[in-house]
């Protein structure tokens, strides 16, 4: 199909949509998103451009790092669990003709929607700018968008600055509907479940950001353990026994995958828990969460204490449980109010 062709089709199909949305009462400007009290179940709509990397954030969502990624061909249905959620992610081709064949109807019946750029691939811009704020009316009303720039681990990466003056995202309808702009990288995990966290809570209105940490291990780059904690009373420590002692095994194979990066975030499931990985400077620190956590709150906690850990060197060598308990006494099994 031509450019021209192409853009005929378009022609037709937006001629089309504003004669059915004329015959429908517009929104009110005013109408704020509601989310469903008691809802568990979502469905989201995952577009871009093919190569911007949609595949490979439902992977690195989905705790499968080692499956190797491939272009989409149509669409791929992924269901995900995260916290008490149930998410059906429609992982969609970006290829020309999957977009026209494929893209309406997924993002018709889709709870939310989700955007990858590529922000390293400025060539492509216009397209994607183009593709975006076409389809992007085919989202519900009140449907919420987060739009995602990726591979900011790229050093031509564009900043959100740019991008957003590139893709007039301020003229977006935000009073219509929720929207976030974030920087993301499906390669090294940055932005991710920030991201991921924003999309949860606007969807099922959740407001609870403290998170369970029943443990936590200290490594170098080296993946040699420096400190260890395991949070609670002796009951609640021996639940969790088998899952600590993957935990540190966990923490040791993340060290060496991540130490040539200069920041990296991963998560990874054990039998009851979750495990959240943070690499940053000469340490990483990883944190054992309930499932139901969000997984934000407990980066937020690890990038502030490798922060202060780098600001005062002497403190490496600190009991790990002390840190903690100093710094965030509420967040941990069996904490204080202090």
């Amino acid at each position: 199909m031509s450019f021209y062709e192409f853009r005929k089709r378009i022609l037709q199909e937006k001629k089309k949509r504003e004669k059915l949305d004329s015959k429908r009462p517009s929104p009110k400007r005013d109408e704020a998103y509601k989310p469903e009290v008691g809802r568990t179940k979502f469905s989201i709509a995952l577009l871009g451009l093919e190569r911007a990397g949609k595949t490979s954030l439902v992977k690195k969502l989905l705790k499968k790092d080692d499956i190797v990624v491939r272009p989409t061909y149509g669409v791929n249905i992924e269901s995900y669990q995260y916290r008490d959620l149930n998410f059906t992610c429609f992982d969609l081709g970006g290829h020309q003709p999957f977009r026209l064949s494929l893209w309406k109807k997924f993002i018709e019946r889709a709870d939310g929607v989700m955007y990858l750029v590529d922000s390293a691939d400025i060539a492509r811009f216009q397209e994607s700018k183009q593709t975006f704020w076409h389809y992007i009316n085919f989202a519900k009303p009140s449907s919420p968008v987060l739009f995602l720039a990726n591979k900011g681990d790229l050093p031509n990466s564009k900043d959100l600055s740019e991008i957003n003056l590139e893709f007039e995202l301020d003229k977006f309808l935000r009073n219509l509907r929720p929207f976030n702009v974030q920087k993301i990288s499906a390669l090294t995990g940055q932005g991710v479940y920030e991201a991921w966290d924003w999309m949860v809570n606007v969807l099922c209105g959740a407001t609870q950001w403290k998170v369970n940490i029943g443990a936590s291990v200290l490594s170098d780059i080296e993946g040699k353990i420096v400190s260890e904690a395991i949070f609670g009373n002796p009951n609640a420590q021996a639940v969790i026994a088998n899952d600590y002692k993957k935990l540190k095994e966990l923490t040791k194979l993340f060290a060496i995958e991540a130490k040539d990066s200069i920041q990296s975030v991963k998560l990874e499931g054990l039998y009851k828990k979750h495990v959240s990985h943070v690499k940053r400077g000469a340490y990483c620190l990883s944190v054992m969460i309930d499932p139901i956590d969000p997984v934000t709150r407990a980066q937020q906690i690890q990038i502030r204490i490798l922060e202060f850990l780098s600001r005062n060197p002497l403190e490496v060598d600190q009991d790990l449980e002390k840190v903690f308990l100093s710094k965030f006494p509420l967040e941990v099994e069996g904490g204080y109010s202090s």
